[in-house]
């Protein structure tokens, strides 16, 4: 078994534009040890929720590998990929991602279930979890009915719900206010002080996250580097 939570072999990726071809990644090569919380930095356009797409599951990479608890995602089946998404992994979004149409008990739930959870269990879990958010009193909100920063903890709130052994997250604070922002990371502070065990991989442009963090590297020219 390895040490690492994560490891990236030679990583690539590029996109197709018209007839170019955009080279984003080229070659990364990086790990991530269990309990740490690592700081990916880079200028817009460099490929930063390119990189914690593929680390998630969501695209898949043109080579390379993508080993997640000594399985290699990158050559998993989409089905599969799907469901060791589910289990493993939790994503936290600039977006929120929040389904408008549910209250956010059922938000978070549904991630219960989409693991093959038991509905009621994950609904029960769920409230515990929210509760531990603040939200207790808003559980029957609909999306539209809360804050940014409502939205964001609820969003946690769904990423934590299977215990994933890896949290991503894609610029968390980038449409809070500057005090939300700092309660948002406030509250990953304390998810990782109660968890020390929880790694976070975060793509950010607050350098304030630096002095949270166990390690920040930088995103350029299509690789990883140390700051």
């Amino acid at each position: 078994m390895s040490k690492n939570i994560l490891q990236l072999d030679s990583l690539r990726h590029s996109y197709r534009m018209g007839q170019n071809t955009l080279e984003i990644l080229k070659g990364v090569n990086f790990t991530l040890e269990p309990g740490e919380w690592c700081c990916i930095f880079g200028a817009s356009g460099s490929g930063k929720t390119t990189l914690l797409n593929l680390i998630g599951g969501l695209e898949r990479p043109e080579s390379g590998r993508i080993i997640i608890c000594d399985e290699n995602l990158a050559a998993m089946s989409r089905r599969k990929a799907a469901a060791f998404r589910a289990k493993n992994l939790g994503f936290v979004f600039q977006s929120y991602h929040l389904l408008p149409e549910l209250t956010i008990l059922e938000n978070v739930a549904i991630a219960g279930a989409v693991a093959r959870k038991n509905f009621t269990d994950a609904k029960k879990n769920a409230r515990m979890l929210l509760e531990k958010m603040g939200l207790g009193k808003r559980i029957s909100h609909r999306p539209a009915e809360l804050s940014g920063g409502e939205q964001q903890r609820a969003a946690i709130a769904r990423s934590l719900i299977n215990d994933p052994v890896l949290l991503l997250a894609d610029e968390p604070t980038g449409n809070l206010d500057p005090d939300t922002g700092n309660e948002i990371l406030r509250l990953f502070q304390e998810l990782r002080e109660e968890h020390p065990e929880r790694t976070i991989l975060m793509i950010t442009h607050n350098h304030d996250i630096a002095d949270l963090a166990s390690r920040c590297v930088d995103l350029k020219n299509g690789i990883l580097c140390k700051r």
